[in-house]
Protein backbone atom coordinates (compact mmCIF):
# COMPACT_ATOMS: atom_id res chain seq x y z
CA UNK A 1 0.00 0.00 0.00
CA UNK A 2 1.17 3.68 -0.93
CA UNK A 3 0.41 4.74 2.54
CA UNK A 4 -1.46 7.78 3.31
CA UNK A 5 -1.12 10.79 5.00
CA UNK A 6 -2.74 10.26 8.57
CA UNK A 7 -2.18 8.13 10.77
CA UNK A 8 -4.32 5.01 12.23
CA UNK A 9 -6.23 6.66 15.23
CA UNK A 10 -4.61 5.42 18.35
CA UNK A 11 -1.19 4.13 16.79
CA UNK A 12 2.17 6.39 17.20
CA UNK A 13 3.83 6.01 14.47
CA UNK A 14 6.35 8.15 11.82
CA UNK A 15 4.13 9.78 9.10
CA UNK A 16 4.27 12.52 7.20
CA UNK A 17 1.81 15.63 7.11
CA UNK A 18 2.84 17.92 4.43
CA UNK A 19 3.27 15.44 1.55
CA UNK A 20 3.42 11.45 0.73
CA UNK A 21 6.59 10.44 0.77
CA UNK A 22 5.87 8.01 -1.20
CA UNK A 23 4.63 10.70 -4.38
CA UNK A 24 8.08 9.78 -6.01
CA UNK A 25 10.35 6.44 -6.27
CA UNK A 26 13.90 7.09 -3.99
CA UNK A 27 16.53 6.68 -6.26
CA UNK A 28 17.78 2.52 -6.28
CA UNK A 29 21.47 1.10 -7.28
CA UNK A 30 21.27 -0.69 -10.23
CA UNK A 31 22.74 -3.22 -8.30
CA UNK A 32 21.60 -5.00 -4.71
CA UNK A 33 24.25 -4.15 -2.53
CA UNK A 34 26.17 -6.89 -0.59
CA UNK A 35 24.70 -6.96 2.97
CA UNK A 36 27.70 -6.64 5.71
CA UNK A 37 25.96 -8.85 8.08
CA UNK A 38 26.37 -12.49 7.59
CA UNK A 39 22.93 -14.58 7.46
CA UNK A 40 25.07 -17.44 9.91
CA UNK A 41 23.66 -17.32 13.26
CA UNK A 42 23.25 -13.53 15.01
CA UNK A 43 23.09 -16.32 18.34
CA UNK A 44 26.19 -15.33 20.36
CA UNK A 45 27.48 -15.80 23.83
CA UNK A 46 29.23 -12.22 23.05
CA UNK A 47 27.80 -9.10 24.56
CA UNK A 48 26.39 -6.33 22.58
CA UNK A 49 28.38 -3.40 21.07
CA UNK A 50 28.98 -1.06 23.95
CA UNK A 51 26.55 1.67 22.54
CA UNK A 52 23.49 1.56 23.42
CA UNK A 53 21.45 0.90 20.16
CA UNK A 54 18.52 2.69 21.76
CA UNK A 55 20.25 5.56 21.36
CA UNK A 56 20.38 5.29 17.41
CA UNK A 57 17.14 3.53 17.07
CA UNK A 58 14.17 5.37 15.13
CA UNK A 59 12.04 2.73 17.28
CA UNK A 60 8.45 4.22 18.13
CA UNK A 61 6.85 2.42 21.23
CA UNK A 62 2.93 3.47 22.52
CA UNK A 63 2.91 5.59 25.64
CA UNK A 64 1.46 2.66 27.45
CA UNK A 65 4.64 0.97 26.89
CA UNK A 66 5.86 -0.54 30.52
CA UNK A 67 8.70 0.71 32.07
CA UNK A 68 11.53 -0.44 34.54
CA UNK A 69 12.31 -3.16 31.48
CA UNK A 70 15.27 -5.35 32.84
CA UNK A 71 18.19 -5.63 30.80
CA UNK A 72 18.27 -8.71 28.11
CA UNK A 73 19.96 -11.60 29.26
CA UNK A 74 22.74 -13.09 26.36
CA UNK A 75 22.68 -16.86 25.92
CA UNK A 76 25.37 -18.99 27.39
CA UNK A 77 24.87 -22.17 25.28
CA UNK A 78 24.50 -22.85 21.45
CA UNK A 79 20.96 -23.33 19.61
CA UNK A 80 19.81 -26.73 19.11
CA UNK A 81 18.24 -27.93 15.91
CA UNK A 82 14.95 -28.89 18.10
CA UNK A 83 14.45 -25.56 19.47
CA UNK A 84 15.98 -23.39 16.98
CA UNK A 85 14.36 -21.64 13.75
CA UNK A 86 16.21 -19.63 11.46
CA UNK A 87 14.00 -17.69 8.24
CA UNK A 88 13.41 -14.71 6.22
CA UNK A 89 10.65 -12.06 5.91
CA UNK A 90 10.04 -9.60 3.08
CA UNK A 91 7.17 -7.00 2.16
CA UNK A 92 5.81 -4.75 -0.37
CA UNK A 93 8.60 -5.33 -4.00
CA UNK A 94 8.95 -5.55 -6.38
CA UNK A 95 7.25 -1.88 -7.17
CA UNK A 96 9.50 -0.57 -10.33
CA UNK A 97 11.49 -2.40 -12.93
CA UNK A 98 14.72 -1.64 -11.50
CA UNK A 99 13.42 -4.14 -8.34
CA UNK A 100 11.84 -6.56 -10.79
CA UNK A 101 15.05 -6.90 -12.64
CA UNK A 102 17.54 -6.00 -10.29
CA UNK A 103 17.45 -5.74 -6.63
CA UNK A 104 15.16 -8.40 -5.56
CA UNK A 105 16.39 -11.29 -8.03
CA UNK A 106 19.75 -9.93 -6.22
CA UNK A 107 17.92 -10.54 -2.62
CA UNK A 108 16.54 -13.82 -3.29
CA UNK A 109 19.58 -15.75 -4.64
CA UNK A 110 21.60 -14.40 -1.59
CA UNK A 111 19.39 -16.17 0.64
CA UNK A 112 20.85 -18.68 2.89
CA UNK A 113 19.82 -22.44 2.25
CA UNK A 114 20.47 -23.08 5.79
CA UNK A 115 17.09 -20.93 6.64
CA UNK A 116 13.89 -22.86 6.52
CA UNK A 117 11.46 -20.32 4.65
CA UNK A 118 10.78 -16.87 3.21
CA UNK A 119 7.83 -15.30 3.91
CA UNK A 120 6.15 -12.52 1.38
CA UNK A 121 3.83 -10.49 3.29
CA UNK A 122 2.13 -8.77 0.02
CA UNK A 123 1.91 -5.69 -2.42
CA UNK A 124 3.98 -7.57 -5.36
CA UNK A 125 3.35 -4.82 -7.24
CA UNK A 126 2.27 -1.36 -7.30
CA UNK A 127 -1.57 -1.09 -8.77
CA UNK A 128 -1.65 2.41 -9.56
CA UNK A 129 0.97 1.79 -11.96
CA UNK A 130 0.98 -1.51 -13.04
CA UNK A 131 -2.99 -1.16 -12.97
CA UNK A 132 -3.02 -5.72 -12.09
CA UNK A 133 -2.23 -6.82 -15.43
CA UNK A 134 -0.88 -9.99 -15.25
CA UNK A 135 2.58 -9.59 -16.47
CA UNK A 136 3.36 -7.83 -12.73
CA UNK A 137 2.29 -11.08 -11.00
CA UNK A 138 4.25 -12.93 -13.23
CA UNK A 139 7.60 -11.42 -12.97
CA UNK A 140 6.90 -11.42 -9.03
CA UNK A 141 6.30 -14.62 -9.35
CA UNK A 142 9.06 -15.87 -11.22
CA UNK A 143 11.26 -14.34 -9.07
CA UNK A 144 9.96 -15.60 -6.11
CA UNK A 145 9.95 -19.32 -7.54
CA UNK A 146 13.79 -19.03 -8.12
CA UNK A 147 14.28 -18.97 -3.85
CA UNK A 148 15.96 -21.73 -2.75
CA UNK A 149 14.23 -22.22 0.59
CA UNK A 150 10.51 -23.12 0.98
CA UNK A 151 8.31 -19.49 0.17
CA UNK A 152 4.93 -18.47 1.47
CA UNK A 153 3.11 -15.61 -0.10
CA UNK A 154 0.62 -13.49 1.10
CA UNK A 155 -1.74 -10.91 -0.30
CA UNK A 156 -1.41 -6.96 -0.03
CA UNK A 157 -3.97 -4.88 -1.00
CA UNK A 158 -2.32 -3.82 -4.29
CA UNK A 159 -2.61 -7.70 -5.66
CA UNK A 160 -6.02 -7.57 -5.38
CA UNK A 161 -8.18 -4.82 -3.20
CA UNK A 162 -6.82 -2.07 -4.94
CA UNK A 163 -7.56 -3.60 -8.79
CA UNK A 164 -10.07 -2.01 -10.30
CA UNK A 165 -11.48 -5.56 -10.94
CA UNK A 166 -10.66 -7.35 -7.44
CA UNK A 167 -11.85 -10.46 -9.12
CA UNK A 168 -9.01 -10.14 -11.60
CA UNK A 169 -6.89 -10.12 -8.94
CA UNK A 170 -8.13 -12.93 -7.51
CA UNK A 171 -7.72 -14.81 -10.07
CA UNK A 172 -4.19 -13.28 -10.99
CA UNK A 173 -3.11 -14.57 -7.50
CA UNK A 174 -4.89 -17.76 -7.42
CA UNK A 175 -2.60 -18.40 -10.67
CA UNK A 176 0.75 -17.42 -9.63
CA UNK A 177 1.04 -17.09 -5.84
CA UNK A 178 -1.48 -20.16 -4.74
CA UNK A 179 0.21 -22.34 -2.44
CA UNK A 180 3.76 -21.39 -3.44
CA UNK A 181 5.17 -23.53 -0.35
CA UNK A 182 3.98 -26.68 -2.13
CA UNK A 183 4.51 -25.86 -6.10
CA UNK A 184 8.09 -23.84 -5.96
CA UNK A 185 11.05 -25.38 -4.29
CA UNK A 186 12.37 -27.98 -2.69
CA UNK A 187 8.80 -28.42 -0.92
CA UNK A 188 9.04 -28.92 3.16
CA UNK A 189 7.45 -31.67 5.36
CA UNK A 190 5.44 -29.07 7.60
CA UNK A 191 1.91 -30.04 8.58
CA UNK A 192 -0.11 -26.38 6.83
CA UNK A 193 -3.06 -25.33 7.92
CA UNK A 194 -5.26 -23.37 5.33
CA UNK A 195 -8.31 -21.19 4.91
CA UNK A 196 -9.81 -18.40 2.80
CA UNK A 197 -11.43 -18.28 -0.12
CA UNK A 198 -7.98 -18.86 -1.71
CA UNK A 199 -6.49 -20.76 0.97
CA UNK A 200 -4.27 -17.83 1.32
CA UNK A 201 -4.49 -17.95 4.71
CA UNK A 202 -2.11 -20.49 7.24
CA UNK A 203 -0.82 -21.77 10.26
CA UNK A 204 1.61 -23.97 11.29
CA UNK A 205 3.67 -25.47 14.69
CA UNK A 206 7.24 -26.15 13.81
CA UNK A 207 9.87 -26.33 16.71
CA UNK A 208 8.28 -24.87 19.55
CA UNK A 209 6.63 -21.88 16.99
CA UNK A 210 3.13 -21.16 16.56
CA UNK A 211 2.91 -19.45 12.63
CA UNK A 212 -0.23 -17.39 11.56
CA UNK A 213 0.12 -15.88 7.89
CA UNK A 214 -2.91 -14.11 7.58
CA UNK A 215 -4.89 -12.36 4.63
CA UNK A 216 -4.68 -8.64 6.24
CA UNK A 217 -4.60 -5.69 3.79
CA UNK A 218 -3.89 -1.93 3.98
CA UNK A 219 -5.75 0.43 1.89
CA UNK A 220 -9.94 1.00 2.08
CA UNK A 221 -11.64 -2.64 1.94
CA UNK A 222 -13.20 -2.81 -1.18
CA UNK A 223 -16.19 -4.33 0.79
CA UNK A 224 -16.37 -4.03 4.23
CA UNK A 225 -19.03 -6.69 4.36
CA UNK A 226 -16.35 -9.03 2.84
CA UNK A 227 -13.52 -7.86 5.52
CA UNK A 228 -15.41 -8.04 8.40
CA UNK A 229 -16.58 -11.89 7.50
CA UNK A 230 -12.71 -12.53 6.64
CA UNK A 231 -11.63 -11.28 9.82
CA UNK A 232 -14.18 -13.21 11.72
CA UNK A 233 -12.68 -16.29 10.07
CA UNK A 234 -9.29 -15.82 11.19
CA UNK A 235 -10.18 -14.95 14.41
CA UNK A 236 -12.13 -18.61 14.55
CA UNK A 237 -9.26 -20.09 12.50
CA UNK A 238 -7.14 -19.12 15.29
CA UNK A 239 -9.45 -20.01 18.21
CA UNK A 240 -9.42 -23.53 16.96
CA UNK A 241 -5.65 -24.12 16.10
CA UNK A 242 -5.23 -23.05 20.04
CA UNK A 243 -8.02 -25.11 21.29
CA UNK A 244 -6.45 -28.02 19.28
CA UNK A 245 -2.57 -27.48 20.33
CA UNK A 246 -1.07 -28.09 23.63
CA UNK A 247 -0.23 -25.23 24.82
CA UNK A 248 3.11 -26.51 26.24
CA UNK A 249 3.94 -27.78 22.20
CA UNK A 250 4.59 -23.98 21.43
CA UNK A 251 6.50 -20.80 23.45
CA UNK A 252 6.23 -18.29 20.86
CA UNK A 253 3.44 -16.52 18.27
CA UNK A 254 4.58 -15.32 15.04
CA UNK A 255 2.20 -13.14 13.05
CA UNK A 256 2.21 -12.92 9.39
CA UNK A 257 0.16 -10.23 7.46
CA UNK A 258 0.00 -7.07 5.16
CA UNK A 259 -1.79 -4.46 6.63
CA UNK A 260 -0.40 -1.73 9.02
CA UNK A 261 -3.07 -1.88 11.78
CA UNK A 262 -5.68 0.88 11.59
CA UNK A 263 -9.27 1.54 11.85
CA UNK A 264 -10.03 -0.75 9.30
CA UNK A 265 -8.82 -3.99 11.32
CA UNK A 266 -9.80 -3.26 14.78
CA UNK A 267 -12.79 -5.81 14.33
CA UNK A 268 -9.50 -8.17 14.35
CA UNK A 269 -7.16 -6.90 17.02
CA UNK A 270 -9.33 -4.97 19.30
CA UNK A 271 -12.11 -6.48 21.71
CA UNK A 272 -12.64 -8.94 24.46
CA UNK A 273 -12.29 -11.51 21.64
CA UNK A 274 -10.00 -9.67 19.04
CA UNK A 275 -6.19 -10.95 18.41
CA UNK A 276 -4.41 -8.64 21.38
CA UNK A 277 -6.82 -10.21 23.49
CA UNK A 278 -5.73 -13.84 22.77
CA UNK A 279 -2.32 -12.80 22.70
CA UNK A 280 -2.72 -11.26 26.33
CA UNK A 281 -4.35 -14.07 27.66
CA UNK A 282 -1.45 -16.38 26.21
CA UNK A 283 1.27 -14.73 27.97
CA UNK A 284 3.52 -15.63 25.34
CA UNK A 285 5.91 -13.87 23.62
CA UNK A 286 4.40 -12.71 20.07
CA UNK A 287 5.98 -10.87 17.55
CA UNK A 288 4.14 -9.43 14.56
CA UNK A 289 5.60 -8.62 11.40
CA UNK A 290 3.79 -6.66 8.28
CA UNK A 291 4.44 -4.39 5.31
CA UNK A 292 2.27 -1.57 4.23
CA UNK A 293 3.73 1.58 5.44
CA UNK A 294 6.89 1.02 3.45
CA UNK A 295 9.26 2.10 6.66
CA UNK A 296 10.66 0.26 9.67
CA UNK A 297 9.36 0.98 12.69
CA UNK A 298 9.14 -1.04 16.51
CA UNK A 299 5.64 -0.93 18.26
CA UNK A 300 6.55 -2.75 22.09
CA UNK A 301 3.90 -3.55 23.92
CA UNK A 302 1.13 -3.37 21.16
CA UNK A 303 -2.42 -2.57 21.81
CA UNK A 304 -1.38 -2.20 25.74
CA UNK A 305 -0.32 -6.09 25.65
CA UNK A 306 3.18 -6.28 27.05
CA UNK A 307 3.95 -9.74 25.74
CA UNK A 308 3.04 -8.33 21.81
CA UNK A 309 5.67 -6.77 19.71
CA UNK A 310 5.10 -5.07 16.09
CA UNK A 311 7.64 -4.40 13.06
CA UNK A 312 7.22 -3.05 9.86
CA UNK A 313 9.11 -4.04 7.99
CA UNK A 314 11.38 -1.82 4.93
CA UNK A 315 9.70 -1.86 1.77
CA UNK A 316 10.69 -1.35 -1.95
CA UNK A 317 13.70 -3.05 -2.10
CA UNK A 318 14.95 -0.51 0.59
CA UNK A 319 16.79 -3.59 2.29
CA UNK A 320 16.98 -7.26 2.07
CA UNK A 321 14.76 -9.16 3.29
CA UNK A 322 15.05 -9.43 7.24
CA UNK A 323 16.54 -12.25 9.28
CA UNK A 324 14.65 -13.71 12.50
CA UNK A 325 15.99 -16.70 14.56
CA UNK A 326 14.06 -17.87 16.86
CA UNK A 327 15.56 -20.46 19.68
CA UNK A 328 12.26 -20.98 22.32
CA UNK A 329 15.48 -22.72 24.26
CA UNK A 330 16.04 -18.87 25.77
CA UNK A 331 14.59 -16.61 28.03
CA UNK A 332 14.92 -14.14 24.94
CA UNK A 333 14.31 -16.24 22.22
CA UNK A 334 13.54 -13.69 19.31
CA UNK A 335 16.49 -12.54 17.16
CA UNK A 336 15.94 -9.94 14.30
CA UNK A 337 18.80 -8.36 11.68
CA UNK A 338 18.37 -6.14 9.03
CA UNK A 339 21.02 -7.54 7.32
CA UNK A 340 22.92 -4.21 6.37
CA UNK A 341 25.23 -2.14 8.36
CA UNK A 342 23.55 1.39 9.54
CA UNK A 343 20.17 -0.70 9.73
CA UNK A 344 19.28 -1.14 13.48
CA UNK A 345 17.03 -2.94 15.61
CA UNK A 346 16.47 -1.81 19.04
CA UNK A 347 13.96 -4.42 20.19
CA UNK A 348 15.47 -8.03 18.97
CA UNK A 349 19.11 -7.50 17.92
CA UNK A 350 20.57 -9.22 21.02
CA UNK A 351 16.72 -10.74 22.07
CA UNK A 352 13.28 -10.35 22.90
CA UNK A 353 11.55 -10.02 25.11
CA UNK A 354 13.00 -7.93 27.59
CA UNK A 355 11.17 -8.74 30.82
CA UNK A 356 12.47 -11.44 32.75
CA UNK A 357 8.59 -12.04 33.42
CA UNK A 358 7.79 -13.16 30.06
Amino acid sequence: NKPTTEAPQGESRPFQTESNPYDSYPSTPAVPPEPTTSDAAILTTSPPPTANPSEQSTTVKPSNEPTGKPTTKYPTHAPTGDTYTKFYVMADCPYDDNERQNLMPGYISDLSTDAEFLFHLGDLQYAMVDYCQEYAYREASDILKKSPIPTFVLPGDNDINDCEDHKHGERMWEKYFSRPDERWGPGHSLDVTRWGTLGESFSFLHKGVLYFGLNIVGGSPYSNSEKRKRHEEHLLSIRRILDETEEGDFQVIVLLGHADPSDHHNDFFRGSHGFASIVEELGKPTIHFHGDWHEWYEVEGDFGVENYMRISLDGESVAPPILVEIDVGRENPVRVSRRRSGLDVDCCAYGWPRHDEL
